[in-house]
């Protein structure tokens, strides 16, 4: 990669991680289902990144989102990995299709239809077993149309953007610049024992009540340090899970409605998916205050993403959402020190 791919890639990884923190606090049924928001990135990025660097933002892009919302030490992972892989392979491979006969909205489209159908494969084997079939419809009609949407909104901001024309027309190299000062939490192994620790052990020791114990620990570790806990989207989540989990009766019948049974092996199913899914979240919430630093060239640009999103949402407050293209390409023209050019250029 040359200097200016070099640089665009922590700049589209950061906007991945600011978009991705928006649709975190936005409530869904599902755990892994996503609107789509952190794709946007990976659709602006098509033309003006080469493969090699559109491959590093994707593997940026995975890494960051689990930073962020705290899964990196639990199964969905697992989805953002296949999934987000999965349509970014889609995508690249059809924008190489002239815009005459596919748009960019249904370059879109066709990658959140590959994504969606991976999760939901995985989404069978590791959280909702056959009761996945329900969720099938709606999952795919609502990724459809955010897809489409989405795919409109980058259609119109590549037109629109100053910013956007910039980058994209940009001859001279780029660069970004950290500060030294990273704010280092205290006894950072310590702290890396202890999650890994209390992560082993949620996935090892049987029983509800002890996987709860281990909940407990995880949510009071968060509170003690004073994190925002998202209780709608945590109420949600968990509720879906649980659902999903009834219509596969197990066990003894508690009652029944019509030709709808409640069994107590299916609410406890349900309760341990859910309680193990929510703990994994705040143990890996905790244990990722620490700084992670990964080697190589991979390692800089994911630390240079993070700086760049930290900056956005100090800036946050300045997008509008009646006027989202206009603001949004204000506040990353509003920020110089993200790209600039060298002194010697």
């Amino acid at each position: 990669m040359n200097k200016k791919q070099d640089a665009l890639v922590p700049v589209f990884g950061a906007l991945c991680f600011f978009l991705s923190a928006i649709e975190f606090v936005i409530p869904k049924p599902l755990p892994f289902l996503r609107i789509g928001l952190a794709n946007v990135p990976l659709l602006l990025a098509l033309d003006v990144l080469s493969f090699p660097a559109f491959l590093l933002l994707t593997v940026i892009k995975i890494l960051g989102q689990a930073f962020i919302s705290g899964t990196l030490f639990s199964y969905l992972i697992l989805f953002s990995a296949a999934g987000t892989s999965g349509a970014a392979l889609m995508m690249y491979a059809l924008h190489k299709i002239p815009r005459k006969a596919l748009s960019l909205a249904g370059i879109s489209m066709a990658g959140a239809f590959v994504s969606n159908c991976i999760q939901l494969f995985i989404g069978r084997f590791f959280i909702f077993g056959e009761g996945i079939r329900y969720m099938v419809p709606p999952f795919l009609f609502i990724g459809s149309v955010t897809s489409l949407l989405l795919g409109i909104f980058c259609e119109s901001f590549e037109a629109e953007s100053e910013w956007y024309a910039h980058i994209r027309d940009a001859d001279s190299p780029l660069y970004i610049q950290l500060p030294d000062d990273t704010n280092p939490v205290a006894h950072p192994q310590l702290r890396l024992i202890t999650g890994f620790t209390l992560l082993t052990t949620l996935l090892f020791i049987p029983g509800l009540p002890a996987k709860t114990v281990i909940f407990c620990a995880g949510f009071a570790l968060c509170l003690a340090e004073k994190q925002k806990i998202y209780w709608i989207p945590l109420c949600i989540s968990t509720v879906g899970i649980i659902v999903c989990h009834l219509f596969i009766p197990v066990g003894k019948e508690l009652f029944s409605i019509g030709s709808f049974s409640l069994t107590s092996g299916a609410l406890l199913n349900g309760l341990e998916k859910a309680v193990v899914l929510q703990a994994m979240i705040f143990i890996s919430r905790w244990t990722l205050q620490v700084r992670i630093q990964l080697p190589g060239s991979l390692g800089t640009m994911l630390d240079e993403s993070l700086f760049i999103f930290k900056q956005l949402l100090e800036y946050k407050d300045r997008i509008r959402p009646r006027h989202l293209i206009t603001s949004l390409d204000e506040l990353l023209l509003g920020l110089p020190f993200i790209v600039k050019q060298p002194k010697d250029v």
